[in-house]
């Protein structure tokens, strides 16, 4: 066998491998980063089965009134190792409420690149309501409103860890 081929040969057996050790996605574990699908997959609680905080808190940012925290299984890996930068794919989930306690809609973080780009590497999406006449205030990657309150966080992500 020459060289060449068994080269080709390695790479093919190491590709495989990759992907079949790779850990599985199960699904829902990255939100959709268009706006339409995202609300709807926020409207149906895909996220719910995330690790979560306990009850909901003053925001200590712009976001209203109250929020629960929601992290992907990405997110919350990489912040319990101490990750100076998060995998692409790590993703939260911060639902809003208001002054009353009743759902008022949603913020949602998604790293799309391995690099963060200064927050460009990131999908900032946030919604003022649970409906789709609700005023989106960011659904883009890489929104300066966004990414400019997030930047003293560990790689953008400002929700203490460990969740309370």
């Amino acid at each position: 066998m020459s060289t060449f081929a068994l080269l080709r040969n390695t790479a093919v057996v190491l590709a495989v491998a990759s992907s079949v050790c790779a850990p599985a996605r199960a699904a829902g574990d990255v939100p959709p980063t268009e706006a339409r699908a995202l609300l709807g997959w926020l409207q149906a609680g895909s996220y719910k089965n995330w690790r979560h905080e306990s009850a909901a808190h003053p925001s200590a940012g712009p976001h209203p009134a109250r929020v629960i925290a929601y992290l992907n299984p990405a997110l919350d890996a990489s912040l319990a190792a101490k990750a100076a930068a998060h995998p692409s794919g790590a993703s939260a989930v911060k639902e809003l409420f208001d002054a009353a306690g009743k759902l008022s809609g949603w913020a949602v973080s998604v790293k799309t690149e391995a690099d963060s780009r200064a927050g460009q590497g990131w999908f900032w999406y946030e919604i003022l309501g649970t409906t789709p006449a609700s005023q989106v205030v960011a659904s883009a990657k890489g929104v300066p409103l966004c990414y400019g309150c997030h930047t003293p966080g560990r790689d953008f992500v400002l929700i203490p860890y460990p969740l309370k």
